[in-house]
């Protein structure tokens, strides 16, 4: 009874306001519904008198196979593959009205033996924790006034340097083949060259990742659309990406300015360029900047270089064969002075029924160093599938 006195007096005002001009009946008609919503779930939610949201769960499962050599030893690891690794979300969708809709993103991903953890050390499956937190968010999209994204979830800048129409990024990010063997040291002469991992040589500088930040999307112009985002630790960044059709050419166009005080780096700039040609040839290219003078490193300046050709075809009834070779060049990235490189090719096999994806990759990582000699080269094949659900 004392409950229901409380939601009495707390929700009088806003009822009053909401029936002024009608009658007292219906007045007390009003309220009483409101009180009764409010006494069934706790007066913590909001019961509505019909469904407006609804859910969808999907996903993927995606497996690899790796077999690496990093010039004293070779090995194989059974893996989750990082260019994509198994994930599955939650997509709660409602319309506001005939402009505005709501739209409650949740997606976690499985890290269980991750491709880029692994190396010819280990015993065992080198893992973070098992679930790892990709996405958790609101987005308010208008159709006139554009997109708001607030919680967890990319930000404005991500994926800038990652524009590729070659559909081969499930073994083929741009400059971030170290997701397959990117913990496997460097070796000279048998032996630990004491020059850090694979992973710590390469960096595509793509923006400020997945974080918690609030970020708008303006509507497309033109084929145009702006970003902007703010994180946590005071990280922002600006995006300008572009895709259209022209003349039967799709091009895909990003570039960014990313600012990340967190870690002591000013600032970077960084974008890519992908074109596809009707006869199924891609050409991708991508480039990034970064100054980091006040880090106090003596790498004030990072720069990353990058270009693929990409080809696709209908090679037989299951789907879409996708062939792709590329060159990733990375300059004082951890350490002044010093160069990397890696070179891959591989394939892609679409398998239409399941909704399956067949790969398979050859990569090779040098690294030009300032030590006395250059450490031997790491190389790396990996074969796996991904099934979507």
């Amino acid at each position: 009874m004392e409950t229901r006195v409380k939601l009495l007096c707390t929700t009088a005002l806003a009822a009053a306001g909401l029936v002024l001009g009608a009658s007292a009946a219906s007045a007390d008609e009003a309220l009483e519904k409101r009180v009764k919503a409010l006494e069934k779930s706790g007066g913590m939610y909001v019961t509505r008198q019909k469904k407006t949201m609804s859910l969808k769960v999907n996903g993927h499962v995606n497996r690899a196979i790796v077999i690496s050599d990093n010039g004293t030893t070779s090995g194989v690891h059974h893996t989750t593959n990082s260019f994509s690794q198994t994930r599955v979300r939650w997509i709660g969708t409602g319309k506001i009205n005939k402009d505005l809709t709501a739209m409650t993103y949740i997606e976690v991903g499985q890290n269980n033996a991750n491709s880029n953890a692994q190396d010819l050390g280990d015993t065992g499956d080198a893992a973070a924790d098992v679930w790892s937190n990709r996405f958790a968010e609101i987005r308010l999209s208008s159709k006139s006034m554009g997109t708001i994204y607030l919680g967890q979830g990319a930000t404005a800048t991500d994926g800038i340097s990652e524009a590729d129409l070659s559909g081969t990024g499930i073994v083929s990010l741009n400059g971030l083949g170290e997701l397959i063997s990117g913990s496997e040291t460097w070796q000279i002469n048998g032996a630990s060259a004491g020059l850090g991992t694979v992973g710590g040589k390469f960096n595509n500088l793509d923006g400020n990742g997945r974080q918690n930040r609030l970020r708008y999307d303006t509507p497309k112009f033109g084929g145009m659309n702006l970003s902007i985002d703010h994180a946590n630790n005071d990280e922002w960044g600006v995006a300008l990406r572009y895709g259209a059709k022209i003349g039967g050419m799709s091009v895909a166009a990003r570039i960014a300015h990313t600012d990340q005080t967190n870690t002591g780096t000013n600032s970077s700039e960084h974008g890519a360029l992908s074109v596809l040609f009707p006869m199924g040839l891609s050409l991708t290219a991508g480039f990034a900047t970064q100054d980091s003078e006040d880090s106090g490193t003596a790498n004030d300046n990072e720069e990353w270089r990058y270009a693929k050709v990409g080809y696709k075809f209908k090679g037989s009834s299951m789907g879409q064969t996708r062939l792709f070779a590329d060159f990733s060049q990375n300059e004082d990235t951890e350490t002044a002075g010093e160069d990397s490189e890696y070179w891959s090719f591989g394939v892609v096999q679409v398998v239409e029924p399941l909704g399956m994806e067949v790969y398979g990759v050859y990569r090779v990582f040098s690294l030009d160093s300032t030590a006395a000699a250059d450490p031997d080269d790491i190389t790396s094949i990996a074969g796996g599938l991904r099934i979507s659900f």
